[in-house]
């Protein structure tokens, strides 16, 4: 019974870390290359603006945020990830592939995740509205993109 319980709390514990390090990694990244940040709010807001350079970037940006995302909704999926806690990075994923570009990288990327984050990513992510106070990366509201 204790040990049981005590191990299972380490194994929460152990994943609710790994989810705020995969997320806090990728922001550090981001934060720290202002010209990869903006390509990356360009890409959000208009996909086809893109370069062939930056929509590279782009897509490698996405791909991080993605997998992350992919691994936060397993380890929610199988109970080791608090209710509220995922509360928090669904909505970011929310607001996120909400976007112009988010919704254009989804359609061309998703064949690459797992069967059931595609599956929740498809009816509940992209069918949802985000909050009216969504702004991806402070820099621009979402309400009323397409």
């Amino acid at each position: 019974g204790f040990e049981l319980r005590q191990n299972t709390r380490a194994v929460e514990s152990s994943a609710t870390q790994e989810v705020h390090a995969n997320f806090s990694s990728w922001y550090e990244s981001l934060q720290s290359d202002p010209d990869l940040l903006l390509i990356t709010v360009k890409g959000m807001q208009d996909y086809s603006s893109l370069d062939t350079a930056e929509k590279a970037q782009f897509i490698a940006v996405f791909m991080v945020f993605s997998s992350n995302c992919q691994t936060a909704f397993y380890k929610w999926r199988d109970g080791l990830l608090d209710e509220e806690l995922w509360g928090g990075w669904r909505a970011l994923s929310l607001n996120f592939f909400s976007t112009a570009g988010g919704k254009a990288f989804w359609e061309e990327r998703s064949y690459m995740f797992g069967s059931g984050f595609r599956d929740f990513v498809d009816g509940e992510i992209m069918t949802a509205k985000p909050d009216p106070r969504a702004k991806p990366w402070g820099a621009y509201s979402i309400e009323g993109e397409g």
